[in-house]
């Protein structure tokens, strides 16, 4: 992150920080809960929001998600920006857009570690299962609940029986037990 070596002197992130929320037509409000942070929590959020030319709903949703993950893991904000997942996406080629989602997709795995944690034992047990394109295999929304749901097509008697079959061959071998192991981890 740029900004907090490029500012050195309190004056100049407060200069420049006035400046962006004046840019971007930030509400005082949210300028003003960026202001309480430390210096070098604010200066390594200015930083990335320059890059990624925040707004204020994105702004807010930043400085949410960053006081949530330095509270539960009792670090610095500046500390969370310098994790290697945000530091890849912002350095990464791409359109504004391109990164942005990139960063958010990172904060979000800092945010709920667990939950990426399950989506990932998720996708590894759908992925053991091999169903193929048209069988579709979905857990409930954030893990919150205890079914899974199974659709599949099927354009003839034939082709039904042999989506069936699948299915009961994965229910036999045990494949399916991995994906309600999956729920019984939340």
């Amino acid at each position: 992150m740029s900004a907090q070596n490029e500012i050195s002197d309190p004056k100049d992130l407060k200069a420049q920080l006035a400046a962006y929320a004046q840019r971007k037509h930030l509400s005082s409000a949210t300028r003003d809960r960026w202001q309480a942070w430390q210096e070098e929590d604010q200066a390594a959020l200015l930083s990335c929001a320059q890059e990624l030319q925040l707004g204020e709903n994105q702004l807010k949703d930043f400085l949410d998600w960053l006081e949530e993950i330095a509270l539960r893991d009792e670090t610095a904000i500046q500390a969370a920006l310098e994790q290697r997942e945000i530091r890849t996406a912002l350095a990464a080629q791409g359109s504004r857009n391109d990164k942005l989602k990139a960063v958010k997709t990172a904060l979000r795995k800092l945010r709920y570690p667990r939950l990426t944690q399950l989506e990932t034992s998720a996708r590894d047990a759908l992925k053991a299962l091999d169903l193929g394109r048209s069988v579709q295999i979905s857990f409930p929304p954030a893990f919150e609940g205890d079914e899974i749901t199974v659709t599949f097509h099927a354009r003839n008697t034939p082709e039904l029986q042999e989506r069936l079959s699948q299915l009961q061959q994965r229910v036999d071998d045990g494949g399916f037990q991995r994906m309600f192991d999956v729920l019984d981890e939340v």
